[in-house]
């Protein structure tokens, strides 16, 4: 990305010439960093190529944007859009509504083309897609829409509006965005507020235009300019206030970027407006301007490739996460391992003049069941006395099952507890319930959860 002076359509003009150039920005941009999608996932780096962090795995990313506190929002796949902090750790989901489309017919909910504001409060985002309602001709559909960027379920769309026919918003100020469309409305602006087709014309060449973004601080502004292989960039410096006229005077042509490239998008100015970032056959490619203005386009030198095969890149005042957010390991419940209970009753005589203890506990631990329940719980216990044996399942003060069997002699009986019907048993999944366990006056109990 080289300025070229060559006159053309919008009369100067700026080659940016990728070449081999290795990256080797001013330190002044090392605080700033760039979200971008590079084989399919999201990633942070500072413009310098130091500090690059995977942010995403699974790959059908897209539509990255960030904060001015680095808080980022993307698109796996169909959506629903993510809200991520810089780490990449998620913070939320937001749900979007699907929509009506300009031509009578009904957008998806798919959002694309997310911007940010730069105070993170809200995400403007566009829906864009081929449209083919019953009697009439199917054509390419867009619509922008904002969101609050703290809630779940996205701001119905009543509140701002259904901006029609325009997509690619990128926000101004927090309260104001551009928006690209179609002939005659090729860059407008768009005030947040009820209503739809609220958006104000400002930029209408006899061309088209779109995807674009004015610097932060509203003096410059660069759009595709053209279509397909003859696809540049156009680069203006801004006349009047962008950020409070409405619309402002037209702007003055800078330069365009050259050689054409069909892959031109997403411009992306650095935080102090002397960078811009843009997506290139070659990637992600950065250029610095040393001057700026009407007529005046002077680069510090050649563009460098920021990332090879990168794309929609958007470049923020925030640092770059350190490393990326590595998701807690996740406990696995674990039972606390229990005592067999063992109760060590009355001592009774053994018929000569001496005594025995007679014990019980349980012979194996229950786990038991909602089928198990249904059919009748089973309960093996170890007496070391003949005699009755009862056991009893309770949730609090309420009995659920009980039952009772005789043994005939020292070692393990079995007691099958009452069967509990269907709904009974149902509604016991995951609770804990008290096993208790009698044999005359001795008695033992343990806790067990419903399976």
């Amino acid at each position: 990305m080289t300025p070229n002076h060559r006159p053309r359509r919008l009369a100067r003009t700026t080659a940016l010439l990728a070449g081999a150039a290795v990256l080797a920005l001013s330190a002044t941009a090392v605080a700033d960093s760039i979200v971008y999608v590079d084989q399919g996932n999201v990633w942070s780096g500072r413009p310098d190529g130091s500090g690059r962090v995977q942010l995403t795995d699974g790959g059908s990313w897209h539509s990255p944007t960030q904060a001015d506190d680095g808080t980022i929002a993307a698109v796996q796949g169909t959506g629903p859009i993510v809200v991520m902090a810089r780490d990449g750790q998620p913070l939320r989901t937001i749900a979007t509504p699907s929509a009506k489309t300009a031509n009578g017919g009904t957008f998806a909910a798919r959002p694309v083309q997310l911007s940010f504001s730069p105070d993170g409060s809200k995400i403007a985002y566009a829906y864009v897609a081929d449209s083919c309602p019953p009697g009439v001709s199917c054509s390419l559909q867009r619509s922008t829409f904002y969101t609050r960027a703290d809630v779940t379920e996205a701001t119905p769309i009543d509140d701002w509006g259904n901006q029609f026919s325009v997509s690619d918003p990128e926000w101004v100020t927090n309260e104001r965005t551009l928006v690209f469309g179609g002939f005659g409305s090729q860059i407008s602006i768009d005030d947040l507020g009820p209503g739809d087709y609220s958006q104000v014309p400002w930029v209408t060449p006899n061309e088209d235009m779109g995807d674009g973004e004015v610097s932060r601080d509203g003096k410059r502004l660069a759009a595709t300019f053209s279509y397909g292989t003859n696809k540049t960039i156009a680069l203006f410096a801004v006349n009047g206030d962008v950020r409070t006229q409405l619309p402002p005077p037209q702007p003055s042509l800078a330069c365009e970027i050259t050689p054409a490239d069909e892959r031109y998008g997403d411009p992306s100015w650095s935080p102090d407006g002397s960078g811009l970032a843009a997506e290139t056959s070659n990637g992600i490619e950065l250029l610095r301007f040393a001057a700026f203005g009407p007529d005046l386009c002077q680069t510090t030198g050649e563009s460098v490739v920021f990332a090879a095969g990168g794309s929609e890149p958007d470049w923020g005042p925030a640092d770059p996460a350190a490393a990326r957010w590595v998701a807690p390991p996740r406990e696995v419940p674990r039972e606390t391992p229990r005592e067999t209970p063992r109760v060590t009753p009355r001592a009774r005589d053994d018929g000569r003049g001496g005594s025995t203890r007679a014990t019980i506990r349980l012979a194996a631990t229950p786990r038991p069941t909602v089928a198990a329940l249904r059919r009748g719980l089973a309960i093996k216990v170890r007496s070391s006395t003949a005699g009755s044996v009862a056991v009893t399942l309770t949730l609090g003060r309420r009995t659920v099952a009980h039952g009772s069997a005789r043994a005939r002699r020292a070692g393990v009986v079995t007691v099958r507890l009452g069967k509990l019907g269907a709904r009974a048993a149902g509604r016991l999944r995951g609770r804990r319930l008290t096993l208790t366990v009698r044999a005359g006056k001795a008695s033992a109990r343990t806790t067990v959860k419903v399976r």
